[in-house]
């Protein structure tokens, strides 16, 4: 090895500990962050609830009324949070979860996926593509539960089983992985599909037809297991009829902020894929491209819904790292060889350097103040008090699972009406104090239960209204 090349192999591993230190302490912040946004309460809520033993998918009529109106596949997932024995310690355990839902399926593509055709020293190309894609995958991702986290994981863990397939086994975990990207949101359907065609196209019709009934199969036999866990009629009320409800929302005040990013996942893609025409016939680049063009009606079709954003267009996330992996491994002249991962490295410093500096602040500790002054409360009007998006902390206080309402906002959404009886079945026994995060701007649900100018005490993170009067919260 001559001293040039020494040199450079030195500079590009710097260059990548750097850019991979950099991303470390930006995600140690998401992690820190995790507890205190307010859905990631609201959205572990039912795992936590189903390993109590309680029924998380209610029907029209029966059942506590909450935000999950997707797969089942994320609620095991999130199962060993249950393991946490407070509220708090839940949400640390579900960040890092969270957390890994794109770090390790990123890794597991970035450095599996078939290279472009450089022969050798692929480890530093692939570690800048492993880098760069952590860097520029949405930080809301990073942050909040959303079960696209999940079903973009096994999505992508799917395509690589299946551009690496050698044997039958292969085609079945691949569409293993590709039925469960359904089962964790139901608007994941284009990523079997995609997997179907690109057997047709690579393989023949006939191996894409085989691959078709593999998916039909365990598609089935995953169904099955739902239904014989959480039971069919809450699964159908969910996951069919209150989506199917959601009135369709066209307008420009809610399409403008949106605007740059979804032209960026559409525009983007289509702009490489036409330029690089050929390149994409090739099997490894094709199954991506056809991943980005399956999944996008589908998101964009919820993105339309009422209540849904950009985390529903799945395109981009399932086509950029097969295609940043597969360029930053194709050889190139030397002198842009040299910037295979000078290049990369810096892309990831400008990008969380921007992001650090648009933080309104870096925690350093997980943000769980506030959870300990709830417990306080919790425990204090036991029986007597609702926290509408915190429902960890009575399901950890009083073991009881009740309304959160995100989901008594979606019923209203979907215009399905909601019985007195159910209304009345999961909300504590005794109403007397209903406890709002100072931070949060409510739908107005829970608060049209309160009489005319209600009194209320703010202490802390919470102001507490009181439905009746109550002996003040202990201080």
């Amino acid at each position: 090895m001559s001293p040039a090349t020494g040199g450079k192999s030195t500079l590009n591993v710097v260059a990548l500990l750097l850019a991979g230190g950099a991303l470390a302490v930006w995600f140690w912040n998401g992690f820190c962050v995790f507890p205190s946004v307010i859905w990631n309460d609201v959205r572990l809520a039912p795992s936590i609830a189903w390993a109590q033993g309680w029924p998380v998918f209610a029907t029209g009529a029966h059942g506590t009324i909450n935000t999950w109106t997707y797969g089942p596949l994320p609620l095991f997932y999130f199962w060993p949070a249950s393991l946490a024995s407070t509220a708090a310690g839940a949400l640390n355990i579900a960040a890092g979860l969270n957390l890994a839902l794109t770090v390790v399926p990123l890794a597991l593509v970035c450095f599996g996926w078939p290279a472009g055709g450089r022969a050798g020293g692929l480890g530093p190309a692939r570690t800048a593509a492993f880098l760069l894609c952590l860097a520029v995958w949405p930080q809301r991702h990073y942050e909040v539960i959303f079960s696209d986290n999940l079903a973009l994981a096994c999505g992508l863990v799917g395509g690589l089983l299946l551009v690496r397939a050698r044997s039958p086994s292969g085609y079945w975990l691949a569409a293993l992985a590709a039925c469960a990207a359904v089962g964790s949101k139901q608007i994941a359907v284009g990523i079997p599909l995609a997997q179907i065609l690109w057997v047709g196209l690579t393989a023949g019709w006939r191996a894409g037809g085989w691959h078709a009934l593999r998916c039909v199969v365990v598609g089935g036999v995953l169904l099955g297991l739902a239904v014989a866990v959480f039971g069919g009629a809450g699964l159908w009320y969910t996951l069919i009829e209150l989506p199917a409800g959601r009135p369709w929302e066209v307008s420009l005040d809610r399409l403008i902020p949106m605007a740059s990013e979804f032209a960026w996942q559409i525009v983007g893609p289509l702009v490489a894929m036409a330029v690089a025409r050929r390149a994409f016939v090739r099997p490894a680049l094709l199954l991506p491209a056809l991943a980005w063009a399956c999944s996008l009606p589908f998101g964009v079709m919820a993105l339309l819904k009422t209540g849904g954003w950009l985390n529903s267009l799945h395109c981009l996330a399932l086509w950029l790292p097969p295609i940043v992996t597969s360029l930053l491994t194709t050889r190139f002249t030397a002198r842009v060889d040299r910037w295979v991962c000078l290049g990369p490295a810096l892309a990831v410093a400008l990008i969380v350097g921007d992001r650090v500096l648009q933080a309104p602040r870096l925690f350093m500790r997980p943000a769980v103040a506030s959870y300990d002054e709830a417990e306080q409360f919790a425990a204090q009007f036991r029986g007597r008090i609702w926290f509408p998006f915190h429902p960890l902390v009575t399901l950890y206080g009083e073991k009881r699972y009740y309304h959160d309402e995100d989901g008594l906002y979606v019923r209203q959404l979907s215009r399905q009406a909601v019985g007195p009886e159910q209304a009345a079945a999961h909300l504590p026994p005794t109403l007397r104090v209903i406890a709002l995060h100072n931070r949060w701007s409510d739908w107005g649900i829970a608060r049209s239960l309160l009489p005319p100018n209600p009194p209320r005490t703010v202490i802390g993170y919470w102001t507490l209204w009181h439905v009746v009067a109550e002996t003040p919260p202990r201080r």
